[in-house]
């Protein structure tokens, strides 16, 4: 199966990325396929390199599944995230909504 990942919160309130790594790992190793990841809202904030290493960790899920890491471009504006990362994109709802097409489950972390 096809996966798109939502992600809502920034990488400094609670748990939503931890989990959502770790569901993403899941996927890996029960051969489905990781899509892409968007970025939205105060997610947009994974970009900023953070302490915890998440932004790393995402750039390393992305690479091995081959998933495009996307930040909302209205968010990224919103909160001075420029992308100088490899792995990470800014991209409109368009790339969310080609998304949609493209999977067969969106999950939302929030």
């Amino acid at each position: 199966m096809n996966y798109t990942l939502v992600i809502l919160s920034g990488p400094d309130s609670g748990q939503c990325h931890a989990r959502a790594l770790a569901f993403a790992q899941a996927l890996e190793r029960r051969g489905h396929h990781l899509c892409r990841v968007f970025f939205f809202g105060q997610g947009v904030r994974i970009a900023l390199d953070w302490d915890d290493g998440a932004a790393k960790a995402w750039r390393h899920i992305a690479s091995g599944a081959k998933a495009e890491l996307v930040l909302c471009s209205a968010s990224a504006e919103r909160y001075g995230v420029a992308t100088n990362h490899d792995n990470f994109v800014i991209a409109g709802l368009g790339s969310l909504m080609e998304a949609g097409f493209d999977s067969d489950r969106v999950l939302t972390f929030a």
